[in-house]
């Protein structure tokens, strides 16, 4: 197993979160240019997705899938978030680095919805969240455009883990520096992710990670390194697969071919053989 050493250093990056069609700018707007090529993905590039996803997923200063804002949904399903369950209102929260907006849909047992949280009969929540800010890690620094659409079941009193399924679909704009100043790389993705069966238990104090399930994304990748000799623009398609396994070190797969561990308190990645 390989750790992946931060000798890239972070430096801050501008992010322009929202893309706008050419189309909608008017007379005067530039046509698109179009993207480069496909191009096989580098080692590098690899390793530097993994940062990014790894460090998007911690639960110290990331977006986990299986929290809103500071509020994890296991909370939520045992009713112990008491500003956010008694209301199907939308919530605005700015949480340090982040900005919040979110909604939660309550739903019987039947698929009745119901005007609010009910302790006992209550069976599942909808959850419409979008979040933008900052990932700031020692390997490399983001600006994220987060949306999600999750459907939570399990919320009854007598069950003990909650499922997860949904879409998480990210725009990010990362930035990395070389240490001694010669180079740079950026990238900006642009992730659609769905997520199937990612369960966790409602008592965080037994285990806090998730169980299972996995979440996956299809990644549009436009890279850019500079160093001395110019800027060199590649473009990638890429699968990123996150398989959750009960500890806080879940496999995270690029393609099939680069194969890494991260750490859900962390943040960091390893390279591990395939």
């Amino acid at each position: 197993m390989r750790t992946l050493s931060p000798r890239w250093h972070a430096f801050p990056s501008v992010l322009v979160a929202v893309a706008i069609a050419a189309s909608g700018c008017g007379k005067n707007a530039s046509p698109t240019m179009p993207a480069p090529p496909d191009t096989p993905l580098s080692q590098q590039a690899a390793d530097d997705l993994a940062r990014h996803f790894g460090a998007s997923l911690a639960r110290t200063g990331g977006v986990p899938l299986s929290q809103v804002g500071s509020t994890d949904l296991p909370a939520i399903a045992r009713g112990q978030a008491p500003h956010l369950v008694r209301s199907n209102l939308e919530t605005l929260a700015d949480e340090g680095e982040f900005s919040w907006s979110f909604s939660l849909t309550y739903y019987d047992a039947n698929g009745n919805e119901q005007p609010g949280y009910h302790p006992l009969t209550t069976a599942r929540v909808r959850v419409v969240a979008r979040a933008r800010g900052r990932l700031t890690t020692a390997e490399h620094q983001a600006f994220v455009g987060v949306y999600r659409l999750l459907d939570v079941q399990g919320l009854l009193p007598s069950e003990t883990t909650i499922e997860i399924d949904g879409a998480a679909n990210d725009t990010a704009d990362c930035q990395f520096a070389a240490s001694d100043g010669s180079a740079e790389r950026r990238y900006h993705l642009l992730a659609n992710g769905t997520l199937v069966d990612v369960r966790q238990l409602k008592d965080s104090s037994v285990n806090p990670y998730p169980l299972s399930g996995t979440a996956r994304w299809n990644v549009v990748v436009n890279a850019f390194v500079q160093d001395q000799h110019g800027t060199v623009e590649t473009h990638h398609e890429v699968t990123v697969v996150v398989t959750f396994n009960g500890t806080k070190h879940p496999d995270i797969d690029i393609d099939g071919t680069h194969h890494y561990q991260g750490d859900l308190d962390t943040g960091h990645v390893q390279r591990v053989p395939a």
